[in-house]
């Protein structure tokens, strides 16, 4: 969980830059800086982007938008499998590190890790 003294999520968020760039990530975490009605053309920081892959979204999402979420400044890009039961963690374009078994995220607010078990993340996933 997040504790909004320091970071909000977003479900979807929106990562912009006008007038042709308008993404929107399954959840967006942002620091707590940024008011809960801030637009999103004024949120400059973005800590990470998350994308679950489906049928339709899997080579956009893959191909085009983890790219452009690095290229516009978003520090971390997850991109989650489903089908694999795996997370792509990226931080640089191009092909990130795929993990099965847990994540360390890194949350600059805190100086610190919070460790995600994908394991229990994908309990009950088909």
């Amino acid at each position: 969980m997040i504790d909004e003294r320091y970071a909000r999520a977003f479900s979807p968020g929106v990562v912009t830059l006008p007038p042709l760039v308008h993404l929107e990530p399954d959840l967006l975490v942002v620091p707590s800086r940024f008011p809960i009605d801030t637009a999103w053309v004024e949120m400059t920081e973005h800590w990470l982007a998350v994308e679950i892959f489906s049928r339709s979204s899997r080579l956009y999402d893959r191909d085009f938008k983890r790219n452009a979420y690095i290229a516009l400044g978003v520090q971390q890009v997850w991109l989650i499998d489903t089908r694999d039961k795996s997370v792509e963690v990226c931080t640089v374009q191009g092909t990130g590190e795929i993990k099965r078994d847990a994540i360390e995220w890194f949350v600059p607010a805190l100086d610190r890790s919070i460790s995600i078990d994908l394991t229990e993340l994908f309990r009950g996933v088909p």
